[in-house]
C-alpha cells in the first residue's frame, strides 16, 4: 500500500509541475498567470547578491542582497512563484549604530517579511532593480519608500548607485501629524562598494 501511495504523489508532482509555466521575471503577463512560475531566467539578479557598503567618515550603510528562488507569491487574485532579491541593512551615523537588521537576513522566511524586496527592473539591459524597502523602528502610515539599485562599477571594483526615496507621503490622520516623517536612513543616493 506504502508503494501505491509514492507512486500516486510521484505522478501528482510530475504532473502539477508539467503544468506550471516558467517565464522570465522580465515577461510583460508578470504576474498576470495564475501558477506560473517568473524565473530569473538570464540570471540578471545575481549581479546584486553580496554585502555593499557606503561610507563617509564615521557614517555607513551596509546592504546585504541574496537571491531567493521559487518563492511563492500571493498578490490580488493571482498565486504564482518567482525569483526575488531580498535584504538587511545596518545604518551607523556618527559612529552611532541607528538600526541594524543584518542578522534577519539569516532567517529563511517568506520573501516579503525581509525588510528589502524586489525584481523589477527598470531598464532594458537589466542594470536598475527596483525593490521595496521598510523600516522595522518606524512602522509610518502611509508611507513607502523604494530602493533602486544600478551596477556602477569602476575597473575591478564592483558598485552599486543606491537611489533611496520615498514613493508615497506620511498619511495624517484626523489632523494628528505622524511621530515620524522619514525612515532611520535618511532618503539620497549612496554609492556603495561591494565587501
Amino acid at each position: 500500500m506504502k508503494k501505491y501511495i509514492i507512486i500516486v504523489i510521484t505522478m501528482l508532482t510530475v504532473c502539477s509541475n508539467a503544468q506550471t509555466p516558467i517565464l522570465s521575471i522580465n515577461d510583460n503577463s508578470y504576474p498576470e498567470i495564475a501558477g506560473a512560475y517568473y524565473k530569473d531566467t538570464n540570471n540578471h539578479l545575481d549581479q546584486f547578491i553580496g554585502t555593499w557598503m557606503y561610507s563617509n567618515g564615521t557614517t555607513s550603510l551596509t546592504i546585504t542582497l541574496q537571491k531567493k528562488p521559487l518563492q511563492h507569491t500571493i498578490s490580488g487574485n493571482y498565486d504564482f512563484y518567482e525569483d526575488i532579491i531580498v535584504g538587511e541593512y545596518k545604518y551607523i551615523e556618527n559612529g552611532i549604530v541607528k538600526i541594524n537588521t543584518l542578522s534577519e537576513i539569516l532567517f529563511s522566511k517568506d520573501a516579503y517579511k525581509y525588510n528589502i524586496t524586489g525584481n523589477i527592473f527598470l531598464d532594458l539591459g537589466n542594470t536598475k532593480l527596483l525593490t521595496t524597502f521598510s523600516d522595522p523602528q518606524r512602522n509610518i502610515l502611509g508611507m513607502e519608500a523604494t530602493m533602486r539599485f544600478q551596477r556602477a562599477d569602476a575597473g575591478n571594483i564592483q558598485k552599486i548607485d543606491l537611489l533611496f526615496k520615498m514613493s508615497s507621503s506620511p498619511t495624517v490622520v484626523d489632523g494628528v501629524e505622524p511621530q515620524f516623517n522619514s525612515y532611520t536612513i535618511p532618503f539620497g543616493e549612496y554609492l556603495l562598494v561591494k565587501q
